[in-house]
């Protein structure tokens, strides 16, 4: 009789570590890094990061910072959000320049915090203006040390033959993504930068299209000889269940189910014996 309570136990107990489900070790990583942001003193700014989960189970993350310089406020990094396994998410960040903000590149961190994964630290170089001074129509830094020269004659040469219109560059994550402008087909992204040129200042719609992805979209503002920049990173659409995948047990059922199991198989038991009798 007990070795046959206690064989129950062990099947049930192998039956709840199918069905419970494990989180395992997650990999949670920023997909648009490095980031940049141009700040005039006294004003905010914002921007978007985005956070892919690629390991397994849903979890709970927020954005932490570091080495922020004292006159930088950053908002929006203590939210708690859920990202479910092959998932994406975004946070959007704003950071305030105090009016006394010395104006040149600076820089501070942030990254990814969470229970199943370690923490990934990179960089946000933040660009104070000059009192009068816009935004430079060029790439980033980090764009620059790897791109070279050749981005950067390219973006002059586009600024002279027309500096009555503006441009815009496109990148998705992932990539080969359909790219329309104001609903007009204008091609697909690729590894590197999509541009689209010769565009009328002006609010303009870029939206990208992919197969299995949910449809991206922004209204951007172009202005004369200067560059509009989309970073669209696209989430994966949610796949339905099929009826005939079994269903996992909840694992706050799975110790009643093993105690029903093995009460059940000592009831049987006792019942034989006593027959047998």
């Amino acid at each position: 009789m007990y070795r046959t309570a206690l064989l129950a136990i062990i099947i049930a107990a192998s039956i709840s570590n199918c069905c419970a489900d494990s989180s395992g070790r997650d990999n949670i990583t920023f997909t648009d890094a490095p980031y940049t942001v141009a700040i005039v003193p006294g004003s905010d700014a914002s921007f978007d990061v985005t956070l892919k989960n690629a390991g397994v189970g849903y979890v709970d993350v927020n954005v932490i910072v570091r080495s922020v310089p004292d006159w930088i406020l950053v908002n929006g990094t203590n939210k708690l959000r859920v990202i479910r396994r092959g998932g994406s998410i975004t946070y959007p960040i704003t950071i305030h320049a105090s009016r006394g903000a010395p104006p040149g590149t600076y820089q501070f961190e942030i990254a990814d915090q969470s229970m199943a994964d370690r923490r990934t630290w990179v960089p946000v170089d933040v660009y104070v203006l000059k009192e009068g001074e816009t935004a430079p129509a060029r790439i980033e830094e980090a764009e620059e040390k790897v791109e070279g020269k050749a981005t950067e004659e390219k973006i002059v040469e586009i600024t002279k033959s027309s500096p009555e219109l503006g441009f815009i560059r496109v990148r998705s994550y992932p990539s080969a993504a359909d790219v329309y402008l104001d609903n007009v087909y204008q091609g697909a992204t690729d590894v590197d930068w999509f541009w689209i040129y010769n565009l009328t200042p002006g609010n303009h719609t870029v939206s990208l299209e992919k197969y299995g992805y949910e449809r991206y979209a922004e209204t951007v503002s172009v202005s004369e000889g200067n560059m509009t920049v989309v970073s669209a990173s696209m989430s994966e659409m949610p796949t339905i269940p099929s009826e005939t995948v079994p269903k996992k047990v909840p694992a706050e059922l799975i110790p009643l189910a093993v105690s029903l199991l093995a009460a059940a198989v000592i009831t049987i038991a006792i019942h034989r014996r006593n027959r047998n009798k």
